[in-house]
């Protein structure tokens, strides 16, 4: 949670409320004792509340629908209900936002975003918060956005990097019908090694992984196969 420094400052504050309770209990000197203790337990709170992460997420969930079964057309839907730790929070950065395809219309809550940056392939989008959305007490926010020509191959994928403190992160991917699921598989990947998670539930065309508490800085994977399509339709995907 803290770097180095702070670190430092946390044992230090954590040692003097230590000796003030400790003082209040062993000596006479109560009423200074406690007034040390509380002091030392104010700056220890406030340095967590400063060291908190932006924000936090209650329940993430991000859907790929892909609408056609050349898979060259794609939507990403993500919504995510999103409590500000600072009441000062002005903006909140979707990060990490990849694909094999083409990616554009960006939309936040049904709106354009304030800002975009793309650095090398990965896209960054930001949504600066109105005076009347009170993000301190959560609030739902949606990310959607179109892929061109992303899952045409057989094997497709849906990813999520984990960048806020999150308590549930489902991934649901929408095949269309006509072109059956081989296989699928959910894993994370961490300092480039990869870890195979409990497998995906299918129901039909739908592939869902639900995890709890997914750890920050993590990629989480949903990976799946789908059929291997014939030569009048490989011919007619390429136009």
């Amino acid at each position: 949670m803290f770097d180095k420094p702070n670190q430092l400052v946390f044992y230090i504050n954590a040692a003097i409320f230590v000796f003030g309770v400790l003082v209040a209990l062993l000596t006479k000197f109560i009423v200074i004792a406690l007034i040390v203790a509380v002091c030392a337990a104010l700056l220890i709170y406030e340095q967590i509340r400063q060291n908190k992460h932006a924000f936090s997420i209650a329940d993430l969930r991000k859907i790929l629908t892909v609408h056609d079964t050349c898979g060259k057309k794609a939507t990403l839907t993500q919504t995510q209900m999103t409590t500000a730790c600072h009441v000062d929070n002005s903006e909140y950065w979707f990060k990490n936002i990849r694909s094999i395809g083409s990616i554009s219309n960006f939309r936040i809550n049904n709106t354009e975003p304030a800002e975009l940056r793309k650095e090398n392939d990965s896209y960054q989008v930001c949504m600066k918060f109105p005076p009347e959305l009170k993000v301190i007490n959560g609030s739902d926010l949606t990310l959607t956005y179109q892929c061109e020509g992303a899952f045409t191959q057989n094997e497709g994928i849906l990813s999520h990097v984990v960048d806020d403190d999150t308590k549930r992160l489902r991934l649901i991917v929408e095949l269309p019908e006509g072109r059956a699921i081989s296989t699928a598989r959910f894993f994370s990947i961490h300092d480039g090694k990869e870890e195979a998670l409990l497998p995906p539930v299918i129901t039909g065309q739908t592939i869902e992984a639900d995890i709890k508490n997914p750890k920050r800085g993590v990629e989480y994977c949903l990976q799946w196969s789908w059929e291997e399509e014939g030569l009048i339709k490989k011919v007619s995907c390429m136009f």
